[in-house]
């Protein structure tokens, strides 16, 4: 088994019914439902920079994984 994350958009009125598809088809380990963080986007440089931050440590992480795993 491989695990894997997927993320994309979908409208709010179809997420209880994918949900359930995946639950039925699939062992969910995590199903989260992300804020639009957009407007903090376009209007906070800090959170900019955050993002960025998080984005760098991920990278990080993966490849460390990826090269002793």
């Amino acid at each position: 088994m491989k695990t894997i994350n997927v993320t994309l958009e979908i409208n709010p009125d179809e997420i209880r019914h994918f949900e359930g598809v995946l639950n039925t088809r699939y062992e969910v380990i995590s199903f989260k439902i992300l804020a639009d963080t957009q407007d903090l986007h376009d209007t906070s440089e800090s959170f900019r920079k955050l993002v960025k931050k998080v984005k760098q440590a991920q990278w990080e992480r993966d490849t460390f994984i990826n090269e002793n795993n």
